[in-house]
């Protein structure tokens, strides 16, 4: 699969990085920020193909990113893949509730991210 685009809104910046080297080397295009208003920001820039997004962000959490995406029409059917440390079962539910397609947990398995974002994308 290449050519298609992923953003990745993850506070820290190792996630960024691993997820980064390991998308691009599948053929992806991949940007990735570091709080909800970049990713706010940066989706509007370059309507990403898929949202990799974490909930716990320093400014705007994950859960009012999706939420303000999923209001806008050009982002209501942008696949959006949570990936958080929350495993609690409310997390799981309000983060479903804001939009979200998927819900994976860190430690996260990178051939289990690559499958979802397949099963996602056209």
């Amino acid at each position: 699969m290449t050519g298609k685009t992923v953003l990745i809104v993850d506070d820290e910046p190792t996630m960024v990085d691993l997820l980064t080297t390991f998308l691009t080397m599948k053929g992806f295009e991949v940007h990735g920020v570091y709080s909800g208003q970049a990713g706010l920001d940066t989706a509007r820039q370059v309507h990403p193909d898929v949202l990799l997004l974490d909930l716990m962000l320093p400014d705007i959490d994950g859960f009012e990113v999706c939420r303000r995406l999923r209001s806008t029409p050009a982002f209501a059917t942008l696949p959006v893949v949570v990936i958080s440390a929350r495993t609690e079962s409310e997390a799981i539910e309000r983060a479903m509730q804001a939009g979200a397609n998927i819900y994976l947990t860190k430690p996260l398995r990178l051939p289990d991210l690559l499958n979802e974002i397949e099963k996602l994308l056209p």
